[in-house]
């Protein structure tokens, strides 16, 4: 239940980059998330790495570094089942 991901874009930027690879773990109920997280969901076909900012009982408020990021301040909370992987830590860094 690993999953390897390549970076793609600058909303995480300078704390993920452009081209890093990082390891992921399958988001299961018993999974502890917790803020600073960086998890992987799909939003519109696409996977997207986030960092987890606050955590409410609606669910999960998730951002990007880059003002301009796609993230909850677009499309609110997540709820854990929308969570697919936590990253746990980079392989490469560019």
């Amino acid at each position: 239940m690993f999953k390897f991901f390549r970076v793609k874009g600058y909303s995480l930027y300078p704390l993920l980059k452009e081209g890093e690879v990082v390891f992921c773990s399958k988001v299961f109920s018993f999974s502890k998330i917790k803020i600073n997280s960086f998890v992987v969901f799909k939003y519109q076909n696409f996977y997207m790495i986030k960092k987890v900012t606050k955590i409410s009982s609606l669910g999960y408020f998730v951002q990007g570094e880059n003002p301009d990021s796609i993230d909850s301040r677009n499309f609110g909370e997540l709820q854990k089942k929308a969570l697919q992987y936590k990253v746990l830590f980079r392989l490469y860094k560019k």
